[in-house]
């Protein structure tokens, strides 16, 4: 974990989370009410042990406690693959009445009857992430058990209605779809709505002014002003050196932030060039027009 005390400028690291024999990744956080700061990844042993952990800190990010599992799916060696069976992606947002939902990827309907090779699921928690609630299926296809909707990420609008957003990777190839809620607990049946020009692991937020925007692996970002009736895709704040459909690696799994009325910041793994290798987290700053209306 890392902050940043002027505005996303500068960053530096405060705390690390480690799972020995575990591979951590997805992580997500959100702040409460009192102050508190949450935390979900997800924890895998492949094909073996997956499990969602939540993990609670009272000072800022400094040091971590495990709090609660939301999900999670234990076997034997090799008894969870082929096909898999795991959770990934949590997502948290606060509802009302002081509750939390939290939003993720899951296989573990795919050897039911009828199969889901990956649905996007929900759970609730009244008691800030201490304890879950029931299962909650937020996107499938009900015609299609291969759709595999994945990576979700929700949003409360200024209308007060919620936005999930996710990609379908099994028979859209991996295309953005939206749902739209008016309590993020009951959602309609289906796949929902494609958005344009975006693909792969979406992030959607609720700007103050009552727009939305999102932004993808593809690299482009798009702004509605009608809670997602349609989309206006807008200058990218990445130099691409090639096309996405022939490099969809060069800027992975944003996150967008807004630091001002007219301010805000993507996130994105960016690649790094010769001598280095893997990624780094970098930040771009964008102004916003002002709404066409």
């Amino acid at each position: 974990m890392a902050t940043s005390k002027d505005n996303g400028q500068t960053w530096r690291t405060i705390s690390r989370l480690k799972d020995p024999g575990r591979d951590l990744d997805n992580g997500q956080l959100i702040i409460l009410n009192n102050g508190h700061i949450l935390l979900a990844c997800r924890s895998v042993r492949w094909h073996s042990s997956y499990r969602l952990p939540v993990y609670e800190s009272d000072d800022e990010g400094k040091s971590w406690k495990r709090l609660s599992v939301i999900d999670q799916n234990e076997g034997p060696d090799g008894s969870l693959g082929n096909p898999d069976k795991g959770i990934y992606e949590p997502h948290f947002i606060l509802l009302e009445n002081n509750q939390l939902a939290v939003f993720y990827a899951n296989e573990k309907h795919v050897t039911e009857t009828p199969s889901y090779s990956q649905v996007i699921s929900e759970k609730i928690s009244s008691d800030q992430g201490k304890t879950w609630g029931p299962e909650i299926f937020v996107a499938h296809d009900p015609n299609n058990k291969d759709a595999r909707p994945g990576m979700p990420v929700c949003t409360k609008m200024k209308n007060g209605d919620y936005m999930v957003v996710y990609e379908v990777c099994g028979t859209k190839g991996c295309n953005i779809y939206q749902k739209s809620s008016t309590n993020a607990i009951d959602w309609t049946v289906g796949i929902g709505k494609a958005v344009p020009d975006q693909t792969g692991a979406p992030f959607i937020l609720s700007l103050t002014d009552g727009r939305l925007v999102v932004s993808s692996n593809r690299g482009n970002v798009s702004i509605s002003e009608d809670y997602g009736n349609s989309w206006l895709l807008q200058q990218s704040p990445w130099h691409f050196t090639k096309p996405y459909e022939k490099d969809w690696q060069q800027a992975l799994w944003p996150s967008i932030y807004q630091f001002g009325p007219n301010k805000i910041g993507v996130t994105a793994g960016l690649r790094k060039h010769f001598p280095h290798k893997g990624r780094q987290v970098t930040i771009r700053f964008g102004k916003l027009n002002k709404a066409s209306h």
